[in-house]
Formats: C-alpha cells, structure tokens, sequence
C-alpha cells in the first residue's frame, strides 16, 4: 500500500473526529487492518478447557471484533453462536442464558457459549436472575475466561502499543507520486505517519494515552486507532488541504491546539497540554507566547527529556515511577519506606492524619452522628503495621500467578490480620485523584484537617474500620467541644493503661486528662 492508498484508509477512521463521525465502525468486518492484542491469546491458549467466556467493556472496546477473529475457532471448539450484544436479548432470553451459564460453572452440561456485554448490563441480569451466579463467577475457574476490557490498557505494554501503531500505519514507505500537489516533497501527512511509525512518535502517544489511565479514564480501542488516525489528517483529505487559503499547522504537535473539542480523547490530551508545564532549569527566551507554547509541544515529541515530566499534569511522573514500583515489587512493610515517592505519601498522610502537629501518632476523627456538631471525638492511633502493595494483591495467595504484573492505574494500602484461619485485609485503594492529594498534603499545598474533606478521598473511614477491627488500636481518645467558653466545657483526653503492680497485682486505670 503506497502513502496515498495509506492516507485514504486512515481517514476511514478519521474524517471529522468530533463525536466519532464516519470512524472506525466495529461491524466493519473488512479485513485490511489486522493486529493481535494478548486477550486473543490467552483465549486461543485455553480453547480446549474454556466452556464459558464473558466480554465486557464499553463500546469500542473490541469486544464484537475479537469474537470475529475467534470465530472459526469457536465454531471447531463446539461454541454456540455468540451473543454479540447481550444487552439486545429479551430478558426471558437472558434468564434462560443464565441459566445455562449456572449449569456451566456446576458441571451439568458440556455446552460452550461466548457473551459480549456492555460494562454493567450482564451483572445486573445476574443480581436479577441468577445471584448465586455471583460469587460463582468470582471463584477460580478453568473453564471460565472473563475479560473486563474497561480495565485494559493498551498504552502499558510498550510492545503490545508498538503492534498497534505498526499494523494500523504500515504502508510501502515511498513518498506521493501526485506532482501536480502544491505540497509534493513537502507533506505534512507523510511526515506525521512516518513520524508516528518511530520510536519517539509511537512512544510519545502511548505516554499520552498512558497518562489518561493513570488519571482514570479509559482509552477504548476504536478510540486510539481515531487518535492515531487523526494524529496524520486532522480530519482533511488531501483535497481539502489543498483546498485551503490558510496555512494551518498539520503537524503531530497541533494535537494539543484543539480548542473546544467535544471529543473526550482529545480533551483530555488538551488538558496535559506541555505548553502549561512549569520549565525546570535554564528557561530558553522565547519571542512571543505562542512560540513558547509551539515550542514546549514540540519537545515532548522530538526532544529527549522524559516525556512523562513534560505533561501538564500534577505529580503524573512520580505516580508512574510508583506503579512501575509495584510491577516489579508487589508489597512493601510501610516501616521500610524511608525514600522516592512513597516517603512522601507517607509523610503526607500523616501531615493530613496528625492535624500538621510534629508528633508521629495518627489522628482518626469518628464522631457518632447522634453527638451532632457540638462535640468532637478524635482517636489517637498507635503503632499500625501497613503494607503498601500491589492493587488485587491476596495476601492469602502470595505464590500464585494471579500477582503477575498486570495493566494498573492504582495501588493499595492495607491493614492485614488473621480472622478464623483465614487471612483478611482492610484496604485503602490509591488512584491518582488520592495520590496527588497525598501529595500536596506532603509540600503542604494543600492541607485540609475537616473530618469531611479526608472523608471524600476515604482516609478517615480506612482508619475507622481498623479501630473497629484491632483491639487497643489507639492510645489516647480525645474529646474536644465547641462553643465549650459558652457552656462551660473544655477539651480533655482519655486513655487506659493495664498495670502489673508487684503488690497491687493487675489492674486496669483510666486516666482522664484535660486539653488545651
């Protein structure tokens, strides 16, 4: 396929890319671009065993277009027809599909049966018709393969990315024959595709999507091949651009220019502009404000700094660097932490737990609802042993395969004992919006003390369930009273120590002491 022959395929998953107009339909079954992403692996690797397989996701996903590549191979392995939209079913249908599906998981039938499903819509048909299904379907299974495309992430495995871009942009290399093109030897489309098609260009709009999921949000399949598409056009032919009185700029780092766009995607790459990133260092003089913004977008393409830091988004770099930690390392005790990034989220928790007092003990607000706003009570934590970790570590399963790393934009803290035998473990999960409070909290950026405002990222409730949970959790319980001049009242403390007098004997004392 030649540059011109290239350029008119990517605009089928292009044109206007506003709202996904004309783009890449996922019931296209022409077979021009074809890549194979790992689920179709793991899949194809278990066909033997596998009597049921779930696909969820949103749309877009990929959930339809890897159900047409593994059809014939469903259909040699005995695979009913697939369900390609579980969500069309009448729901008489659905019940008896979960019916099937219960049969599969108890070992009466020998039946295979594929689903697609948009996030949500089969687990309420499971809360509806088959609950039991539930806790069924979370169990260790062989012959049940479920893939929730909503927490895949294409941008994590550089090589898998690397597949994308190559098969999606492939084409014989030679330059437009079309002399009559006011821009022959000079296009912008080649340029863009053959700069994409690098090293740099590839990895520069994996970092972008990357940093998309490591804020949360999720980049779907059809959606990235849009972008990448986009990323060569902007959404013009090569007769439009020629077209054109105005001179745009028709070159990658314009991705970031998009003023208001209604596309997610590319509002969300709007916002880690690197034309608003502080500059570090030396500061080169720039003549105007536009060349400034012109040229910072050009360094997080073709510069040699570390994309990542180049992106205008808060503590992104460091949040990396942590994730990264985890993949190599699943857990950590918390007392180990002395350096890097996770120092200072553990410094900043306990900046936002201690009320920024310099002693080390943690301050956990837990004031009944009934006492109302009168009255305060605040439990002062002792030594807690935490571990820091991989998210969906079980630590009742170290050893297994299932702590391989995995695509993650998130980790955890935890509290872990033994309860009856078995290994429990009280969690705090840390995504971005948690780590940059963290953060701030530790460069005092921000540092709010209201009970309320640590409710909302789920620090206070975390400590709660530990207070519930470990007996002498804490050391000291304070009682604090407002309005306490006009009533009266004052602050006071409350502890309880067990002593072992040699005449005495043991004995319990209560000891009430007043505050401020």
């Amino acid at each position: 396929m030649n540059i011109s022959e290239k350029i008119v395929e990517v605009l089928k998953y292009c044109s206007v890319y506003q709202g996904h107009v004309n783009m890449m339909d996922e019931r296209r079954e022409e077979g021009g671009f074809q890549v194979t992403l790992p689920e179709e692996k793991d899949i194809l690797a278990n066909l033997d065993k596998l009597q049921f397989i779930l696909l969820t996701g949103e749309a877009g996903d990929g959930k339809s277009r890897l159900i047409r590549t593994l059809r014939k191979k469903l259909d040699e392995y005995g695979f009913c027809e697939p369900y390609m939209d579980f969500s069309a079913e009448a729901e008489t249908e659905k019940e008896k599909i979960l019916k099937r599906i219960a049969d599969i998981i108890d070992g009466k039938t020998e039946e295979r049966i594929i689903i697609a499903a948009n996030v949500g819509i089969f687990t309420k048909c499971v809360i509806k018709y088959q609950r039991s299904l539930m806790e069924k379907l979370s169990q260790k299974n062989d012959r049940v393969k479920i893939i929730n495309f909503e927490k895949r992430n294409l941008a994590h495995d550089k090589e898998v990315f690397q597949k994308i871009v190559q098969a999606f942009f492939s084409y014989d290399g030679k330059p437009c024959e079309n002399r009559d093109c006011r821009f022959y030897g000079n296009c912008a489309f080649q340029e863009n595709l053959d700069f994409l098609l690098s090293k740099r260009g590839t990895e520069s709009v994996r970092i972008m999507c990357d940093a998309i999921c490591l804020m949360g949000e999720h980049v779907t399949f059809r959606e990235l091949l849009s972008l990448l598409a986009y990323m060569v056009t902007f959404g013009d032919s090569c007769r439009e651009r020629r077209e054109r009185k105005e001179q745009e700029d028709f070159f990658v780092d314009a991705v970031f220019n998009q003023e208001n766009h209604l596309d997610k995607v590319l509002l969300n790459i709007c916002r880690m502009d690197p034309a608003f990133k502080n500059s570090k260092g030396d500061v080169p003089e720039y003549h105007s404000v536009e060349e400034c913004r012109r040229e910072k977008r050009k360094r997080f393409f073709y510069g040699q700094e570390n994309p990542y830091e180049l992106l205008a988004v808060d503590y992104l770099t460091e949040f990396q660097n942590v994730i990264s930690f985890f993949q190599e390392t699943p857990f950590i005790d918390s007392a180990e932490i002395q350096s890097r990034e996770l120092y200072h989220l553990k410094r900043g928790l306990g900046r936002l737990t201690r009320r920024g007092q310099s002693d080390l003990a943690m301050k956990v607000a837990d004031t009944p609802v009934m006492f109302g706003d009168d009255i305060q009570t605040e439990f002062e934590l002792g030594n807690i042993d935490m571990i820091w970790h991989r998210y969906g570590l079980d630590f009742g399963n170290l050893d297994m395969e299932i702590h391989k790393p995995e695509e993650q934009n998130r980790f955890s803290i935890s509290y872990v004992f033994q309860e009856n035998e078995n290994i429990n473990a009280i969690t705090l999960v840390v995504d971005y919006k948690l780590f940059r409070y963290l953060m701030m909290a530790d460069g005092y950026y921000y540092l709010s003390h209201n009970s309320k405002s640590l409710e909302e990222y789920r620090i206070n409730s975390f400590y709660q369930k530990i207070l519930k949970k470990k007996n002498g959790a804490y050391e000291r319980m304070h009682v604090r009273f407002n309005n306490q001049d006009q009533k009266g009242l004052c602050d006071f403390s409350l502890s309880v120590q067990h002593l072992n007098h040699f005449l005495k004997g043991q004995s319990t004392v209560v000891k009430i002491r007043k505050e401020g």
